[in-house]
């Protein structure tokens, strides 16, 4: 006597599955090979610049606030009105953010505006200038 089978009554069970050890040690051998990828990343390509905002730049891309935000100062500090100036200046702005300071970031994001409505617009400051007012609970 023959049972009778539903067709695609296969379909139902679920895969094999690959011993939990094996599992694991896969993992294992994942996050190792990607956290040697991470680790053999090359540098940002502004860290081989020799001027102050480029060795800024660096330090900033490099997640070391503390000296980009010295670095950026000093160049603000020279007094000169160029774009590298303006740059700084974003930079800077960029940098309190990062280190929490909003209060510090919203003014030179205005004073940018002052300076350059051009620059503002293309480099998305009104943005970044609502994050600051959010941040402070002013929005």
């Amino acid at each position: 006597m023959r049972r009778h089978v539903e067709p695609k009554a296969h379909a139902a069970r679920p895969p094999p599955m690959m011993p939990k050890r094996i599992m694991s040690v896969v993992k294992t051998a994942l996050i190792l090979a990607l956290l040697a990828v991470a680790a053999s990343a090359a540098p940002p390509t502004t860290c081989g610049a020799k001027d102050d905002y480029g060795k800024a730049l660096c330090a900033y891309q490099r997640r070391n606030f503390i000296e980009a935000e010295a670095a950026f100062r000093a160049i603000l500090d020279k007094g000169e009105r160029d774009a590298t100036a303006i740059r700084s200046m974003y930079f800077l702005a960029r940098t309190d953010m990062k280190l929490g300071r909003f209060e510090e970031a919203a003014p030179l994001l205005i004073r940018i505006y002052s300076l350059d409505p051009g620059f503002y617009g293309a480099w998305n400051c009104d943005f970044l200038l609502g994050e600051c007012r959010k941040a402070m609970g002013k929005d």
